[in-house]
């Protein structure tokens, strides 16, 4: 291009040339200089290389109301790396232990875990486990010499969001278990606001899901992009999935700001849905759906006056089948029981030779008779024996 510009265009060409191909040298990290002395042009050009990359960035950033359009350089990408998917959201499952909220991930989203990454918040996780930090790191330089380098090692959102940018044909998701367990807001410092979405009521179809506002952040930028200047957004086809179990205690809350950007959906707990409710208690005459459903009601009814009594009921999948066996029911659910749901008041389901829930739980792994009848009330295991004689009676029927 500077060989062949006319008269006293000579330096506009080296412009020209930095504004055409800035994205490329850019993401590549090319020196100017190492650019002009491969050009055979004098080496002062580097400065004139080096303000034409600055005004790519102001054009590509749209800084002064002035943008890049190149529809051939965009027409190639899209046919290269496809055209990028849209409507991403930001969703946030919710319901009691074990109602599903992980199997509702793995069955409705995605099971890929090429195309996902999950991460567990708790009260020790932060800002830069999430995002990213500076750590030390040994490589070796241009002669083979190791050398003790600080290079930013990115977090699973940064790494989830690079996947994202760089591969636009495909949804991808980063899944955070147990949001509220972490001090989320603290957790998502500045990324907080890309949790902002485009709608397809205010913007174009190609934009919706994408983050409406960019922030800066130097490291991720340049992990992403290539570019520490390039502001940083959530793809519209980067997802990103948290669950949280309501019955939780002693967690971080979540305020109304921080809620209002995801789409929130409740679990519903519906044994009647599962197969796994039909499974029976071992050593028992009852199913872990009936057991748990007359229990679930008991929950709501004696607990009124207990504030989120209905988030200590039991979970579809709050008892696996293994869990069912009579060496293991006794310390995963009736010790659930005696702790939280019935924790007021213990003799609302147990029977009175219960005092405490070591005698519980010897009392029913060394019961020799039907193991529930052991330990629950007399009116409370009939109940579950009627109910158990009615669902059979509706399945006769069926």
């Amino acid at each position: 291009m500077y060989s062949n510009a006319e008269n006293k265009m000579q330096v506009a060409s080296i412009h020209i040339f930095g504004i055409k191909y800035g994205k490329n040298i850019i993401q590549k990290a090319f020196k100017s200089l190492d650019i002009v002395k491969a050009a055979g042009i004098n080496e002062s050009y580097s400065t004139e290389l080096q303000k034409a990359l600055n005004i790519y960035r102001c054009l590509e950033q749209n800084s002064y109301g002035i943008y890049i359009s190149d529809e051939n350089a965009i027409k190639e990408e899209k046919e290269v790396l496809g055209e990028r998917k849209t409507g991403a959201e930001n969703i946030l499952l919710y319901g009691v232990p074990g109602s599903g909220k992980s199997h509702e991930i793995k069955t409705k989203y995605c099971n890929d875990e090429k195309m996902m990454e999950r991460v567990v918040f708790h009260p020790d996780y932060t800002y830069s486990d999430f995002v990213g930090q500076i750590l030390p790191r040994v490589e070796k330089d241009k002669d083979g010499n190791e050398k003790l380098k600080y290079v930013f090692t990115p977090g699973p959102f940064t790494r989830m969001l690079k996947k994202a940018q760089e591969d636009p044909s495909n949804h991808y998701y980063l899944v955070i278990e147990e949001l509220n367990r972490g001090n989320a807001p603290a957790i998502f410092g500045e990324i907080f606001q890309l949790l902002d979405r485009k709608d397809e009521d205010e913007f174009p179809a190609e934009e919706v899901g994408e983050s409406e506002y960019g922030i800066s952040n130097y490291d991720v930028a340049k992990e992403v992009y290539g570019d520490e200047n390039h502001p940083v957004r959530i793809p519209s086809n980067m997802n990103i999935l948290a669950t949280m179990n309501t019955a939780d205690q002693n967690v971080f809350t979540l305020d109304t700001a921080f809620l209002r950007r995801w789409s929130t959906r409740q679990i519903e707990n519906n044994f009647e849905k599962s197969e796994h409710s039909k499974d029976m208690i071992d050593g028992t005459k009852v199913s872990w759906g009936t057991f748990a459903t007359v229990i679930n009601d008991m929950i709501i009814d004696s607990n009124t006056d207990m504030v989120s009594s209905a988030d200590k009921r039991l979970g579809i999948y709050f008892a696996k089948k293994k869990e069912l066996d009579a060496d293991k029911f006794s310390e995963k659910v009736l010790k659930h029981l005696w702790d939280n749901a019935f924790r007021m008041d213990p003799t609302v389901i147990f029977n009175e030779s219960c005092k405490s829930l070591e005698d519980v739980v010897s009392k029913y792994e060394t019961s020799e008779a039907d193991k529930l009848e052991s330990v629950l009330r007399t009116e409370v295991y009939e109940k579950m024996l009627l109910k158990m004689k009615q669902r059979n009676i509706e399945n006769d029927e069926k």
